[in-house]
């Protein structure tokens, strides 16, 4: 009887501590679900979020017009904490968009490339991080795991509707 509850509370433990967003994940704790960019401004994901955003250069050149181009525009980042690629790219995206409004919403998957409560229905995850750009509803594009030319020029093709074809794709057609 006492191993029984023991495994109810053990039980009851887990779903409530993944409720509220973090796991335990080989000894790393990792976001999950819907979390903000604040979330991953403090420890221990600052450590490799400051360390990014510092580092990278933004194109402002690249920009030109982004804020018209943005108008309308829902991104949707799907990243996981332990995925170096969503450690380097997530902050250099919000580094872009730090000027600039746009509307977005982020998504921390665990190492399955799955979310606690179902926030990926309808949207195919291959690989992260994935920022997806949907205007009315319909996805216009995405970047997948790390830019053809760069996150400022990626972006501003999708969102003009030119020919885009990130990444993976790119390696699958090859």
């Amino acid at each position: 009887m006492k191993f029984i509850s023991k495994s109810i509370f053990i039980l009851i433990f887990v779903n409530i501590w993944g409720a509220m967003g973090y796991a335990s994940d080989d000894k790393e704790e990792i976001l999950l679900g819907i979390i903000s960019q604040g979330d991953l401004q403090k420890e221990p994901y600052s450590t490799w979020y400051n360390d990014s955003e510092k580092k990278y250069q933004v194109d402002n050149d690249a920009l030109a017009n982004i804020d018209a181009l943005l108008e309308g525009v829902e991104i949707k980042i799907v990243l996981g904490t332990w995925c170096h690629d969503s450690q380097r790219e997530v902050p250099r995206f919000y580094k872009i968009l730090n000027d600039h409004e746009a509307q977005t919403e982020m998504i921390a998957l665990d190492r399955k490339k799955q979310a606690p409560n179902n926030e990926l229905q309808g949207i195919e995850i291959t690989h992260t991080p994935t920022f997806i750009f949907y205007k009315n509803g319909q996805e216009l594009n995405r970047i997948v795991e790390r830019p053809i030319e760069s996150l400022e020029k990626d972006m501003v093709k999708i969102l003009k509707g030119e020919s885009y074809i990130h990444s993976k794709l790119i390696m699958t057609k090859k």
